[in-house]
């Protein structure tokens, strides 16, 4: 599986009385994960309504294994896998980018609709092109920085 990986530092405001980042900012780091593999195949929100879809998130799961704290530095990983329905499915880990050590990882899982909010249960058009293009990408070894 390929993963994508995403640098950020914990910065002052996302750190809790105690030091450590709070919990919530880890969606915010998945997501920023996310932006930056999708942005490879124009496949950011904006771009996705633009072909006439949305893609809501329904699920999300974090095992949280290690605080990181104030001035870290992080790295986000990021991949897809391929869904056995009509969704996205993203896989997470967060990273202390000086010693690797994992700090948390997780998931999230998106369906695909239609801008009326109407399900789709196949991919068409531009939008399958995309997503084949992503799915392929992820399935090679590499980790791409």
């Amino acid at each position: 599986m390929r993963w994508v990986e995403t640098e950020e530092i914990v910065r002052f405001n996302e750190v809790d009385e105690w030091g450590m980042a709070w919990y919530g900012h880890y969606m915010a780091w998945f997501e920023a994960g996310r932006l930056c593999l999708l942005s490879q195949f124009d496949l950011r929100p904006s771009q996705m309504v633009k072909l006439g879809y949305i893609a809501p998130v329904i699920n999300l799961k974090c095992d949280y294994k290690q605080s990181a704290r104030c001035g870290q530095h992080i790295i986000i990983r990021t991949t897809v896998i391929k869904p056995e329905i009509t969704a996205l499915i993203f896989n997470f880990e967060i990273l202390l980018k000086e010693d690797r050590v994992l700090l948390a990882k997780g998931e999230t899982t998106q369906v695909l609709l239609t801008c009326d909010r109407k399900m789709i249960y196949r991919l068409k058009g531009e939008l399958a092109k995309r997503i084949a293009s992503l799915i392929d990408f992820c399935k090679n070894k590499e980790t791409i920085p």
